[in-house]
């Protein structure tokens, strides 16, 4: 991660400093106090990871062999259940994992659960359903005894009757669902997530103070992260083995040009979008914004993962038949990946406190650009799209660079920091 995360004062309202300037948002620069500690992903949470590898390229793989609308949507359906355990896992580590050295064995128990709920998408959700079911409850089974941990050795406020209802009570309906046909077997997985999305969204005092307030920013935007490489390498390998199977000049130039779609939205997250995210999260956290914190952490960053793998396959898809022109869904999926990516983004920011018009003087040339890239290159060669998909995106830095460094600057929370220049 670049920049570094800072500990701050209270909200500040929005006010007019003396060089004109709006200040907006969960942190006012004079308010700027100690660091928080630093913490690194362990190398369990890595090893966890591998799972998702597979999963990753199981979902790509699916939007690959039919890129259309219906297909999507199954994805997405049946990955959020995947990303919402992976995130719990996350989170559950990042509070106990450096106390608690069973905590760190847990996670990697954890990863029968994840793979079987991979298999089961990849052999047809509608055969396999059980096996994505009992994968399911798994891992709320061993998040269970994670959470009990730190309850039993009184290290944890929690009552015992929260991780018995998210974890247990989730599970059982997991468990449940095994034993009911489709598509009862749906609503009963669909009540399970929900079950615990409102859980996490009823948080009394006490259960608040326990999660944000142990939580490490640092710690939790570098998983992230390292889940946005996941994905990201998911584009490049599907790259590589379609030059492979197919060697040809318009699928090296797709690849190549596919190569710099990925290391453009890499840059923009890694160089700005994650410095700023933790600079925004640490305000959050001192202010006690347990909400922002929650949305940034847990639910827009699905929004990301999930535009990026969409992006993946319209790659893969390109370089297997580079000179012919993309059809309209693969090229709807190429517009909505990007257009995702940046939304998500914008979400980030204006969840933490970033004014909206900032936000916009980058969102709608992003959604504009990569929209227009994407769709008014239906004759082109697919290659030729992505090379314009990629020229979107060198005008979109360039934009970003403009509104860095222009006087009166209001922060989009998209691009680079203010220079001391326009400070």
């Amino acid at each position: 991660m670049h920049g570094r995360a800072q500990m701050t004062g209270p909200v500040v309202p929005a006010q007019n400093t003396p060089n004109g300037r709006a200040q907006t948002g969960l942190v006012a620069p004079d308010l700027l106090q100690a660091e928080q500690p630093r913490r690194a992903a362990d190398w369990y949470e890595l090893f966890f990871d591998l799972v998702f590898v597979a999963v990753i390229a199981v979902s790509a793989d699916l939007i690959e062999g039919d890129p259309q609308l219906s297909t999507v949507v199954l994805f997405v359906l049946l990955f959020s259940p995947l990303w919402w355990a992976w995130v719990n896992l996350m989170v559950t580590n990042n509070l106990y994992g450096t106390r608690f050295p069973a905590i760190g064995a847990l996670v990697i128990a954890a990863m029968p659960g994840a793979a079987a709920m991979a298999i089961a998408i990849s052999g047809s959700i509608t055969n396999y359903g059980w096996l994505y079911a009992a994968g399911a409850a798994y891992i709320r089974l061993v998040l269970l005894v994670m959470w009990l941990i730190p309850y039993v050795t009184r290290v944890a406020v929690v009552r015992l009757w929260r991780p018995l209802a998210y974890n247990l009570g989730t599970a059982v309906l997991w468990l449940i669902s095994i034993g009911v046909a489709a598509p009862g077997r749906y609503w009963l997985w669909a009540l399970a997530v929900a079950a615990e999305v409102f859980l996490l969204a009823f948080h009394p005092g006490g259960l608040a103070n326990e999660i944000y307030d142990r939580a490490v920013v640092s710690h939790l935007l570098e998983r992230v992260g390292l889940f946005v490489v996941i994905v990201i390498g998911e584009a490049v390998y599907l790259s590589v083995t379609g030059l492979v199977a197919l060697p040809t000049i318009g699928g090296g130039a797709a690849a190549l040009f596919g190569f710099l779609v990925c290391a453009l939205l890499a840059r923009a997250f890694f160089r700005w979008g994650a410095p700023t995210a933790e600079r925004g999260l640490t305000a959050a956290q001192q202010a006690h914004s347990y909400g922002a914190m929650r949305d940034v952490v847990m639910y827009l960053p699905f929004v990301l993962v999930t535009a990026l793998t969409l992006i993946a396959a319209a790659i893969g898809i390109a370089v297997v038949d580079a000179s012919a022109p993309m059809g309209l869904s693969v090229r709807t999926l190429l517009a909505c990946g990007i257009g995702g990516f940046y939304l998500a983004n914008a979400a980030v920011g204006l969840r933490l406190g970033r004014p909206i018009g900032g936000i916009a003087l980058l969102l709608v040339p992003a959604l504009v650009l990569s929209a227009a890239a994407c769709f008014l290159s239906g004759g082109l060669a697919a290659w030729a799209t992505l090379a314009l998909a990629a020229l979107a995106l060198v005008l979109l830095e360039v934009v970003s660079r403009m509104l860095s460094t222009r006087p009166g600057r209001v922060d989009s929370g998209l691009g680079p920091e203010p220079t001391t220049a326009t400070s």
